[in-house]
């Protein structure tokens, strides 16, 4: 094999991944679109249709299944045709359980409890302030996620849809870190992440309201610090346990700032 062919196979076997990426991110895109569209026009055939799926008793089942076939199907699938593999999403390293892999899961930790001390500073300061204008049941942040948390087994659904960010995540990382190496390709993938999000126009119409901007911006923040923690640690599955501390430590702050906000406005 000449040196051209074997740059060539080289070339194929990067962009490869890349194309699954974003015909990835593509799919998300038309999907969320589609979505929009068809709520807009709910008095068409197809509008109909949604309409009736979405008051459908059993949807959950539904709709979780499309997720599940999207955000961890498609990354299966790229790893049985050896399209990544473990060691690009995280999921195994040679290095793991050694003496310098401990500092690096003690730093993962830190920076994993400071990230969530700063959001709950952030929506100490937002609560305190909901309390003060008025708080109204609509404007009450990651109220369907709470709500799920004290429902039985709803914290099932909380774990299944960090496990789907998470692992959606380390797939767009694979493919940068493949590209462009792990300190560039790991950043990067965090552009694609963001890109992604973008491509919603729920996301994009949520900036107009605090609530729904606040959870936008807790999300990018819980991706960013959750990127910072992989590049130190290369583990998907210590960034999956420090972001499910993220999130249940934030969902518990906010009942319990909720649950007292409550209360003060019954004795006014």
């Amino acid at each position: 094999m000449s040196t051209l062919e074997l740059v060539r196979t080289l070339f194929d076997y990067r962009m490869q991944l890349i194309v699954w990426v974003l015909c990835s991110i593509l799919l998300y895109g038309l999907a969320a679109n589609l979505l929009h569209v068809l709520r807009r026009a709910s008095s068409t055939r197809a509008g109909h249709l949604l309409t009736a799926l979405e008051s459908w008793p059993h949807n959950l089942w539904l709709f979780e299944g499309l997720r599940f076939c999207y955000y961890l199907g498609i990354p299966y699938v790229a790893l049985m045709k050896g399209i990544t593999n473990p060691t690009l999403m995280g999921l195994w390293s040679s290095h793991w359980f050694g003496p310098q892999w401990f500092q690096e899961l003690g730093l993962g930790v830190v920076l994993g409890l400071g990230t969530l001390a700063l959001l709950v500073w952030g929506w100490r300061w937002y609560v305190k302030a909901a309390g003060q204008m008025g708080y109204r049941m609509g404007s009450r942040p990651y109220l369907t996620e709470r709500r799920m948390l004290v429902t039985p087994w709803g914290w099932g659904l909380i774990v299944l849809g960090v496990l789907y960010l998470e692992v959606h995540w380390a797939f767009y990382r694979s493919a940068t870190i493949q590209l462009l190496g792990n300190y560039h390709g790991t950043f990067v993938s965090l552009l694609l992440i963001l890109g992604e999000w973008w491509l919603n126009p729920q996301i994009r119409r949520g900036w107009g309201m605090a609530h729904r901007t606040g959870k936008s911006l807790t999300t990018a923040a819980m991706a960013f610090s959750i990127t910072i923690i992989y590049y130190f640690t290369s583990s998907t599955w210590l960034c999956m346990a420090i972001h499910l501390i993220l999130q249940f430590g934030l969902l518990s702050f906010l009942t319990m700032s909720s649950s007292l906000l409550d209360q003060e406005g019954e004795r006014d």
